[in-house]
């Protein structure tokens, strides 16, 4: 009985070594056909692409968190989008119209300068921003837009003196220092919005509530010089 089944035992380990065989010799023919050998090389570079676009993307973000955190430390808000839904309610009470210059102050992305162009082909669209990271994504985002120009300086020495719209949506405690600074720079009746954030030493014109629930973009706080 224990002959039949190591006889058993050998036939079948005999198949699967003949098995192995053929499959190592259907590899080497494989191997030796040119357009086989071809798709594998194509197939490598795909791969390699693919791995050197995602070490990009990585590399790229990873530069993005760090500007922001830098951006938290050196200028008076860090890149916070504003919600889309929220754009078109500040464009909205902004009251724009085709004469009108408007200054957003630490623009991020450009957004808001970006809709207010569409909206009012013919108006003057400047954004200040120091740093660098949204400074580049205005820069590009804007860039069919020729009425807009898109400026990499600080928002306390930026010469504002043309505008008849300011925007901005900064850290709380910036208000409190920029308005006076708007105050001498602007000239009668700027429009001045702010968006969540006040200053309490100033009378707004008017406070216009939004979204009381959002995290961002809850409230509009309006000043006219």
């Amino acid at each position: 009985m224990q002959k039949y089944v190591r006889f058993y035992r050998y036939q079948k380990y005999a198949r699967l070594a003949h098995l192995v065989e053929r499959l190592i010799d259907v590899e080497k023919a494989a191997g030796s056909n040119p357009a086989s050998r071809t798709r594998k090389i194509w197939m490598i570079l795909f791969y390699f692409f693919v791995l050197i676009l995602c070490l990009i993307v990585c590399v790229l973000l990873v530069l993005f968190y760090v500007a922001q955190i830098v951006a938290a430390f050196t200028t008076d808000a860090p890149f916070v989008p504003i919600p889309q839904e929220t754009v078109e309610k500040i464009i909205e009470h902004l009251k724009l119209t085709n004469d009108s210059v408007l200054y957003d102050l630490g623009c991020g992305d450009g957004r808001i300068l970006k809709r207010a162009a569409e909206k009012y082909p013919s108006l003057k669209a400047v954004g200040i921003e120091i740093a660098f990271v949204p400074y580049l994504f205005a820069q590009w985002k804007t860039r069919k837009n020729k009425n807009i120009k898109i400026r990499r300086e600080n928002i306390f020495t930026a010469n504002v003196s043309d505008a008849t719209h300011i925007f901005f949506y900064l850290f709380p405690e910036v208000p409190k220092k920029l308005l006076p600074i708007l105050k001498t720079k602007c000239k009668p009746d700027t429009r001045i919005v702010s968006c969540d954030f006040e200053d309490k030493q100033s009378e707004p014109t008017e406070i216009i509530e939004l979204n009381p629930l959002a995290k961002r973009g809850k409230k509009l706080i309006v000043y006219t010089i």
